[in-house]
C-alpha cells in the first residue's frame, strides 16, 4: 500500500507511507500527484516512511523508474524513514549514484527527516527523545 499522508507546501515536501504491496494501481496515483506538485511548486521532495514491503508488481516498478528519471532534477530530497535494514542499504547505494539528495532515517527520528526535508533544526527536547539522550 502506498499512501500520502500529508503535505507541505511551504517546504514543498510530500509523506508517503509505505506498508505492504505495492501494486501499478496504487503506484499511478502516487506518480500523478506527484507530477502534479511538481507542476504546482516546481519541485517536490518526498519522506518515504516505510514499515513493510510485500510483493512489488513489475508494472509498477517500472512506472516508478521511468517517472524518477523524467522528473530527477525535480526532487531534489528524499528522506527514507524505516528500520528495515535492507532498505536502508539499498538507499545508501542509490545514494551517489541518483541525483536526489537521500537521507536514511530510523523511525525514531522522523521527526529528523521532517526538519532535514524542511532544511529547520529540529527541536532540541524532539531530538532528545528520540535518540535517548538526555540534556546536561
Amino acid at each position: 500500500m502506498l499512501k500520502v499522508t500529508a503535505e507541505h507546501p511551504e517546504f514543498k515536501y510530500i509523506e508517503i507511507l509505505v506498508d505492504g504491496d505495492i501494486s501499478k494501481d496504487s503506484v499511478v496515483p502516487l506518480l500523478n500527484l506527484i507530477q502534479k506538485r511538481i507542476d504546482d511548486w516546481g519541485e517536490v521532495s518526498v519522506l518515504e516512511e516505510v514499515r513493510d514491503i510485500g510483493k512489488i508488481e513489475l508494472a509498477a516498478f517500472w512506472k516508478d523508474l521511468r517517472f524518477g528519471i523524467k522528473n530527477l532534477k525535480k526532487i531534489p530530497k528524499a528522506a527514507i524513514v524505516t528500520d528495515i535494514h535492507w532498505v536502508k542499504n539499498v538507499s545508501n547505494f542509490f545514494d551517489p549514484i541518483v541525483g536526489t539528495d537521500i537521507e536514511v532515517f530510523t523511525r525514531k527520528e522522523l521527526d529528523q527527516a521532517r526538519a532535514w526535508l524542511a532544511e529547520k533544526e529540529p527541536d532540541e527536547a524532539t531530538i532528545n527523545k528520540t535518540s535517548g539522550l538526555r540534556n546536561p
